[in-house]
């Protein structure tokens, strides 16, 4: 088949107006929201609230996270199983978010306020769902 040739349509995903707005909150972002975000060796990590995997101990507290998850509600569970569905899909948000203009980091890398919150609040939402996914598996 035949290559067609496509115009180069330029888009944008905001107005023009709005990307100056978002672009004049970066320093209070900066300023504001940025001096809240924990360093990453200070984050919690799924690990710290799940069984210790190390020998002696592991199969109880399974046993014992197992016996504890038949307390929760059918409903309840259903509940925790969608939960888990949208924060497994923080990559989509991500890549969302980065590709929006006057917040745009293509890289995953770069310094602007925008981007750092961006990052920080994935990692963040990424670790309830590592830790719920985990939870949900260990409790059968």
């Amino acid at each position: 088949m035949p290559h067609q040739e496509v115009q180069v349509q330029v888009t944008h995903s905001i107005p023009p107006k709005n990307i100056e707005m978002i672009k004049s909150l970066d320093n209070w972002i900066e300023e504001n929201i940025l001096n809240h975000l924990k360093p990453t060796e200070k984050s919690w990590q799924p690990q710290d609230f799940l069984p210790d995997l190390k020998p002696g101990g592991f199969y109880e507290q399974i046993k014992e996270l197992q016996e504890s998850a038949k307390e929760i509600p059918d409903d309840h569970s259903v509940a925790l199983v969608g939960d888990m569905i949208i924060e497994e899909a923080l990559p989509t948000y991500q890549t969302m978010l980065n590709i929006i203009d006057g917040i745009r980091d293509e890289t995953d890398a770069s310094l602007t306020s925008w981007a750092i919150w961006i990052r920080a609040w994935t990692a963040e939402e990424n670790r309830h769902g590592d830790l719920l996914n985990k939870y949900l598996y260990f409790s059968g």
